[in-house]
């Protein structure tokens, strides 16, 4: 069985029978294409197995009482998956939070994520809010998070893949350099280990780009979408007007936005990485890649969790890990 079947089977599961009408909240409004093909697989694994159902969308900018009706009609509501619940990047949690306060009597369905806390107040607040929620299951995506969730979690918790799995078939495009870097230059960095790499692709006579997909201003497509969470926030009455561009604006920026990412990593015949998706994405679209962990431990929990389906990449924690054997074209 593959990752894609592993997820949907355990997915499946925990939706109730007949379900209908479903809202995902925490849709991701940035250029991380990370959070874009998680946010892809979720949408399309509703889409594959739902064709007629209701599907909506809901993110902390828009998030207010012209939503609500959406959330109160959900036969389930879903959360957006990654690698933000704990307390790294507070706005999504709080997002997660406010909405399982608000509906805690909902079926809610925690998408595959990663945990990481640093602070005692926003566990026990976690914990306090899990704790009132009549139905709720928390899919994690690696062992660690997994160990994590059953201690300090009331609640239901599974091992399932990342949903990026879900996303409907991607392809790259020919390789135009030996080597293509993507690593990161955000808070989630663990070492930074740009110039090694650099030292060691010229001394191996490869040619080669380093970047992160992350650093690109927004497009007019987001510009356009926080204008209008503005108006669905301020006008609440209209939200049935503005909803159907919101949710059509934000699926296409996520579209937009892997293949902006797949573009990327399709410039190199082998893939250096330290962020989740850029392996997962290389990995899916057949680039041999090599890994370094991020902080949290996030990277190397997953690619040790489900490394077996994984060919062609490669968990390293020194630049001299890296075998860079591969033959020019």
């Amino acid at each position: 069985m593959n990752l894609r079947e592993i997820l949907s089977s355990k997915l499946l599961e925990s939706i109730p029978e007949g379900a209908s009408n479903f809202v995902i909240v925490d849709v991701p409004d940035h250029p991380n294409v990370g959070d874009s093909a998680i946010f892809l697989g979720e949408y399309d694994f509703l889409l594959t197995h739902y064709p007629k159902a209701t599907i909506n969308i809901v993110d902390y900018r828009s998030y207010s009482v012209g939503q609500y009706k959406l959330l109160e009609r959900a036969d389930c509501i879903f959360f957006h998956g990654g690698g933000n619940f704990g307390d790294l990047w507070m706005r999504h949690q709080n997002i997660r939070l406010a909405v399982m306060e608000q509906f805690s009597n909902k079926v809610l369905i925690q998408f595959p994520q990663s945990i990481h806390f640093d602070t005692k107040e926003v566990l026990e607040k976690t914990k306090a809010t899990i704790k009132k929620c009549e139905s709720f299951t928390f899919f994690v995506r690696d062992v660690v998070s997994q160990k994590f969730a059953n201690e300090n979690f009331d609640c239901d918790v599974k091992l399932s893949p990342d949903m990026a799995f879900c996303m409907n078939t991607i392809q790259r495009s020919k390789a135009k350099l030996d080597v293509f870097c993507l690593l990161r230059i955000d808070k989630e960095r663990l070492f930074d280990n740009s110039e090694s790499i650099k030292i060691k692709l010229n001394d191996n006579k490869l040619s080669f780009e380093v970047d992160d997909w992350v650093v690109e201003k927004a497009p007019i497509k987001a510009k356009i979408n926080k204008v209008i969470c503005r108006f669905i926030r301020k006008f609440p009455g209209l939200n049935p007007l503005f909803q159907p561009l919101y949710e059509k604006l934000r699926i296409a920026y996520a579209k937009d936005n892997v293949a902006r990412g797949v573009k990327l990593l399709s410039k190199g015949n082998v893939v250096i990485t330290d962020r989740l998706h850029a392996f997962i994405l290389s990995t899916l679209l057949g680039i041999e890649n090599f890994v370094f962990d991020s902080r949290g431990g996030k990277v190397g929990n997953f690619h040790s969790t489900w490394s077996k389906g994984f060919n062609g990449s490669k968990l390293v924690k020194e630049v001299s890990d890296i075998d860079l054997a591969t033959k020019k074209d």
